[in-house]
């Protein structure tokens, strides 16, 4: 009986350290790079135009990093909510208002790793100033494309 127990014991920390490992290795795995043809605001840090790299050092944290000037900027995010939102491409997804692009959304095409900013300082006053100007949906693919959208669309 006691070997019996033993045994279990023995099962169930080998299942938790598979399961942690595979959790920690998932939540590095983020790595997308994309251009962007135009400044633009990610939360409240605004970054110069550029080749970029996003990066995933925790679970609900991305990095940004210029790959020409090494300007960094690490913001924290949250999972879609949905899977309607992934298309399968790799790309960086903005709200242009004008002039001021803010990025919204990261995703290297999958649904486990699309995930949304939080709105800027900025944004939320250009927004506040005027609540029915409603932002033209910017795309920056993993392939230097830039498509716009309708907008409410990633």
């Amino acid at each position: 009986m006691k070997c019996n127990r033993n045994l279990s014991l023995a099962v169930t920390i080998i299942a938790m350290c598979v399961i942690t490992t595979a959790a920690h290795a998932q939540s590095g795995s983020l790595k997308v790079r994309f251009h962007v043809p135009f400044p633009f605001t990610v939360e409240n840090k605004t970054l110069a135009a550029g080749e970029y790299e996003v990066t995933q050092p925790t679970q609900f944290m991305l990095g940004l990093r210029s790959v020409e000037n090494q300007a960094s900027a690490f913001e924290h995010v949250q999972p879609v909510g949905s899977s309607k939102e992934v298309d399968g491409r790799a790309r960086a997804v903005f709200h242009r208002y004008g002039k001021s692009y803010f990025l919204t959304a990261v995703s290297d095409g999958s649904w486990q790793s699309t995930y949304d900013f939080d709105m800027s300082n900025k944004e939320a006053e250009l927004i506040a100033k005027d609540p029915t100007r409603q932002p033209q949906v910017v795309t920056a693919l993993s392939n230097s494309t830039v498509v716009s959208a309708e907008i409410g669309r990633k």
